[in-house]
């Protein structure tokens, strides 16, 4: 089962509680409060080399990002995840201290930081800052998870950047490569399983949820990237050759 949902992760978090649903284990890339940290006036100086004309990050590409709430969305894990789960949070690494200590409160064990070493990084802010080259998310959980790692990797995710073949749907601006999400999920989750992802842009997380054969709820509140994670969705089941789909779950 993929159950693709358009609106705002808080909202449909709660009709989830409020159902009854559990999920096995959450992976969420929610927005970094990078616009504010860097400043409204500061930010098309984003530029990827000396010649670049067009910045990778603008006011418009980054609406999503200004004035996130990172706490609230945090208090409703609990409800919603197993007594035995798992729980992944990609963010900037200012925000984790904060994040950290809420899981902290909720009951939720904070296990480690990793991170997704990227082995072909391009400049952010070119001759001003270093090429930043790792992108930090949190691993916590409740009660007795799953944790196959020794059949991946051993915890290390080195993998390049997002591939063009990726989004030929189109493009979203924190967009994480596809082999990453799926080697998360098939560490921290079985066959089967059920996988929360509040903030799932254009589709990453169910793309791979077909892929190895796990449930997915997805919650994007951007009708444009909801339209794009449909596409990539209907394109993985095309692949995968069989349908994953339920009557009214694409609406």
């Amino acid at each position: 089962m993929i159950k693709l949902i358009n609106g705002d992760c808080l909202e449909e978090m709660d009709k989830l509680i409020a159902q009854g649903v559990k999920v096995d284990c959450i992976l969420a890339d929610p927005p970094y409060n990078l616009v504010g940290k860097i400043g409204e006036d500061r930010i098309h100086m984003f530029r990827q080399s000396r010649n670049s004309k067009e910045t990778c990050m603008t006011k418009e590409k980054m609406s999503f990002d200004k004035k996130f709430d990172q706490i609230s969305w945090l208090k409703r894990i609990p409800k919603i995840l197993n007594k035995s789960g798992n729980v992944i949070i990609f963010n900037d690494w200012e925000n984790m201290g904060d994040i950290s200590r809420e899981l902290k409160k909720n009951k939720i064990k904070v296990k480690c930081l990793n991170h997704w070493q990227k082995n072909n990084p391009v400049p952010a802010e070119w001759q001003r800052r270093f090429v930043p080259g790792r992108e930090y998310f949190l691993h916590a959980s409740r009660g007795k998870y799953v944790f196959n790692v020794e059949e991946l990797n051993k915890g290390i995710f080195n993998y390049p950047l997002t591939k063009k073949s990726e989004k030929i749907f189109g493009k979203h601006p924190n967009q994480k490569p596809l082999v990453l999400i799926r080697d998360l999920i098939l560490i921290l989750t079985n066959k089967g399983d059920i996988i929360l992802d509040p903030f799932s842009g254009s589709g990453t997380t169910p793309v791979a949820c077909i892929n190895t054969g796990r449930n997915c709820i997805a919650i994007e509140k951007d009708e444009k990237y909801y339209n794009i994670e449909i596409e990539r969705c209907k394109q993985a089941e095309k692949d995968k050759k069989y349908n994953l789909f339920q009557e009214g779950d694409l609406k």
